[in-house]
């Protein structure tokens, strides 16, 4: 296996995982609005620990949206700028070079964050829907 390969496969790898947390997320949204329509109609009670998760599935979504928005902003102000530079410089745009290595600390602070919140959040969940009905 070669760098490129490890790479493509985090690429891969971490992408399927955003798109699956966000799912979760919406799901873990949509089964709470369900408990609260239960609510009058029987099923699991609805309470105030169900807000504070309601709260975490939307907060977790606020990070993979703000994942995405740092990670655009960051690489389109990095490219502009090395953009001006291999042109000040006369140097074609085909110059490869490195990119910082903070560039992408914060869009993996947001990543983990969100995939933590969501796996915790669950957790609650399930240990919530257990207790209410046994």
């Amino acid at each position: 296996m070669i760098l490129k390969e490890a790479r493509a496969a985090y690429e891969t790898l971490s992408g399927k995982a955003s798109d699956i947390s966000r799912q979760l997320n919406l799901a873990g949204i949509a089964i709470i609005w369900i408990f609260r329509i239960g609510d009058k109609s029987g099923g699991v009670p609805f309470s105030d620990l169900l807000l504070w998760l309601l709260g975490g599935f939307v907060l977790a979504l606020a990070l993979d949206l703000l994942q995405y928005i740092y990670g655009s902003i960051a690489w389109a102000r990095f490219h502009r700028y090395k953009e001006l530079n291999l042109r000040r410089d006369g140097l074609p745009n085909t110059t490869e070079f490195l990119a910082p290595r903070w560039i992408n600390w914060p869009t993996n602070v947001f990543f983990y964050s969100k995939i933590a919140l969501t796996i915790a959040t669950y957790g609650y969940l399930l240990r919530h829907i257990a207790s209410a009905l046994m």
